[in-house]
């Protein structure tokens, strides 16, 4: 999608501790255009990742407002604080930054509150009301969809569990996968742990889950959903999920 359209595209952008992913959505119908990941191999800082984001605006020749989510928490679209980026995020303003770059930025929410946005598009049907949704990443971030509206900061993977002794992402994120070097199976039991005790916390109806592990359903989401009493779906939009909310969000 060259073609320079941008007044008919929404942008969205979804900051990870890895990496960064955008989605180009078409406004009207909402369908996704298209779709990148660029790894942060150069390290997280402000100035390093922000660069790539006009680098990746201009390389799709995108005009328009974008919308950003972000791994941490942001009160009034200004980040708070981002424990997997580094305490220089604290306090930034996406809209101050980018405005030299002519980059106007629509929103700036939590990643997760960003993949939820998504996943109420998945849900509208549903006969569930209460939906709990995850994403698991380098963090494992959550939303909280009732009734078809987005509950804002739920932030329940960094709550601390006294079973565990850790908070319920430092017990089966996909950065402890990769630090710890634990397979599938242990990974599997341990993410069905924290799934017992948000359960038991909170009751929801049903669970949505997205991030790049997602993509090896096949693996696991049968077992899975053999050790738990709610229905546990996949986001339609995989890694994607937080972008492509992001992307709704700036509509």
């Amino acid at each position: 999608m060259t073609k320079n359209q941008g007044h008919l595209k929404a942008l969205g952008v979804d900051i990870g501790g890895s990496s960064t992913k955008f989605c180009l959505i078409d406004k009207e119908s909402k369908s996704i255009l298209q779709t990148t990941t660029v790894p942060h191999k150069d390290g997280h800082g402000i100035d390093i990742i922000c660069s790539k984001i006009i680098q990746q605006i201009k390389e799709w020749k995108f005009e328009g407002s974008i919308g950003i989510g972000f791994p941490g928490i942001v009160m009034n679209q200004v980040i708070v604080d981002a424990p997997n980026l580094g305490k220089i995020w604290n306090g930034l303003d996406f809209k101050a930054y980018f405005r030299p770059h002519n980059i106007e930025v629509a929103s700036v929410l939590n990643d997760a509150d960003a993949a939820s946005m998504a996943m109420i598009e998945q849900s509208q049907d549903w006969t569930e009301h209460d939906i709990l949704c995850l994403t698991i990443g380098t963090g494992i971030g959550s939303g909280w969809i009732s009734k078809g509206q987005l509950i804002k900061g739920t932030e329940y993977g960094r709550e601390y569990s006294s079973e565990l002794q850790c908070t319920l992402e430092q017990w089966a994120s996909a950065k402890v996968i990769k630090e710890e070097g634990i397979p599938l199976r242990e990974w599997l039991v341990r993410f069905s742990d924290v799934l017992d005790i948000l359960i038991e916390r909170y009751s929801p109806e049903a669970i949505m889950l997205c991030g790049g592990i997602t993509s090896e359903r096949e693996h696991w989401l049968a077992e899975l959903q053999t050790l738990q009493s709610v229905r546990i779906v996949i986001s339609d939009y995989e890694e994607y999920t937080g972008a492509y909310g992001a992307a709704l969000n700036s509509v």
